[in-house]
């Protein structure tokens, strides 16, 4: 009967431990499923941010497109044209009247003053295509227009973009790959080799593109400091275009070809037959060389319209099994007037100097048959652009390399004498006071010490 009350005292505690397991065990699977809730919660934003950053990507990306779908709907480079030489009472409707009848315009824009408002005798017209802007040049350069002559050339906005700071490692492919991630219309990429090494380039490049807008939206994304190349900031400037023969009014009147690599015993008649199927042909040119011919040639049409048809990529030409070089022939006035060149508007002859040369050491040679050469060696001048200054006429002048040379000259003016060198040092002879009486002269001098 004693061990009765501890039995139940055991039980009761068992059981006391029992229900107090049972509670625990609620209370974990109560925090059990708390957590997992807050996981599921945690999971739930992730996934949300993730849709999020989806979104986000997508919209920049749509956004990156139709910002390049607008710059390539952008009038192509080389469709705009410069109007110089307007009157001062000029407005934008008036250019519009002049240019519409030539093709569609894209946009006028009249330069004006900022202060007055009055515009500055200039403007710049967008055509849709370049072929309309070569035709505006045709049309409107040298026409009268209420009253005034004015000009019209290409603008010369720019498109061309000098890339430094390049890893020299690169390939075209692994720069081009780059280049074109960064923005539209790259139309051609010029990465500079290194001459000594053919798998290195110099670590500079020129990228052009297709329009100004292109260039300067892939110029913008390149200046930004997080922009690298392989760790290299990379140094983005404007390049100057490649000449080009038709970038100037000038340029812009020529109607002759300039054709290369002619065959020998080639007749003019030939030439004229070749090309006559884009126009009437009025002359062919071919200037005399040494033993005959030269292996070159020009072509002069009736029609700038015909020349331009002749240089299309799409043609050409071959004489007897050998092809010919043919290009737009540039001005005259953009020629080199050199006493070798040819031109092909007529030779004209060479101009003297307009300024005055120095001689060697302030030697004024005398008359050029005084020095004994024969009246009838062909003597050599130095040649300049531009006609001859009032007052001035050719006086001869010994050269440093021994041969003759003229220069121009006043009438009755001598050279000037060498310049007397300058006695600092003692030991180059002459007194104390000399040098003194010099260095008075001259505070710019260094100080005379006599000790």
């Amino acid at each position: 009967m004693s061990d009765a009350p501890d039995v139940d005292d055991r039980v009761d505690y068992e059981d006391g431990s029992s229900s107090e397991m049972e509670e625990e065990h609620v209370e974990e699977d109560d925090d059990d499923s708390h957590n997992d809730e807050e996981h599921d919660v945690e999971a739930e934003d992730e996934d949300n941010n993730i849709d999020i950053d989806i979104e986000t990507a997508e919209d920049e990306e749509e956004e990156e497109r139709e910002e390049y779908s607008h710059l390539l709907s952008l009038p192509p480079h080389g469709s705009e044209v410069f109007i110089g030489g307007l009157p001062r009472d000029v407005g934008e409707e008036d250019l519009r009247d002049l240019c519409e009848p030539i093709g569609d315009i894209f946009e006028v824009r009249l330069m004006k003053d900022r202060d007055s408002g009055e515009n500055k005798g200039y403007a710049f017209v967008g055509f849709k295509t370049k072929d309309v802007a070569q035709k505006a040049i045709e049309e409107l350069h040298s026409k009268q227009f209420k009253g005034k002559t004015i000009r019209c050339s290409l603008s010369e906005t720019k498109n061309r973009l000098f890339i430094g700071n390049i890893p020299k490692e690169w390939t075209e492919d692994e720069f081009r790959k780059v280049i074109e991630d960064v923005g539209p219309g790259v139309e051609s990429i010029e990465l500079i080799k290194d001459p000594t090494n053919s798998t290195r380039n110099r670590g500079f490049a020129f990228v052009l593109y297709y329009n100004n807008a292109c260039a300067d939206y892939s110029r913008q994304k390149m200046i930004d400091s997080s922009f690298k190349l392989e760790g290299n900031a990379p140094t983005v400037t404007w390049a100057d275009p490649k000449s080009s023969p038709e970038t100037s009014a000038a340029a812009a009147q020529v109607k002759a070809l300039y054709v290369k690599n002619i065959p020998e015993n080639t007749s003019t008649e030939q030439l004229k037959e070749l090309f006559q199927r884009h126009g009437e042909v009025t002359k062919v040119v071919t200037p005399p060389g040494k033993g005959g011919k030269r292996d070159f040639g020009f072509v002069h049409y009736a029609e700038r319209s015909s020349a331009l048809k002749a240089v299309k990529d799409s043609e050409r030409y071959e004489i007897n099994g050998q092809e010919l070089e043919v290009v737009l022939a540039k001005p005259q006035a953009e020629r080199k007037h050199e006493p070798s060149s040819y031109s092909y508007g007529g030779a004209a002859a060479p101009s003297p100097a307009p300024f005055a040369l120095p001689t060697f050491g302030g030697f004024a040679a005398p008359p050029y048959g005084a020095m004994g050469i024969a009246g009838s060696f062909a003597q050599p001048m130095i040649y300049g652009r531009g006609a001859m200054p009032t007052g001035m006429q050719m006086v001869p002048m010994l050269l440093p390399d021994g041969r003759v040379g003229y220069v121009l000259q006043q009438p009755g003016m001598q050279m000037a004498p060498p310049a007397r060198p300058r006695r600092d040092d003692r030991n180059n002879g002459g007194s104390g006071r000399e040098n003194r009486h010099h260095h008075d002269g001259n505070r710019g001098g260094r100080r005379y010490r006599p000790y």
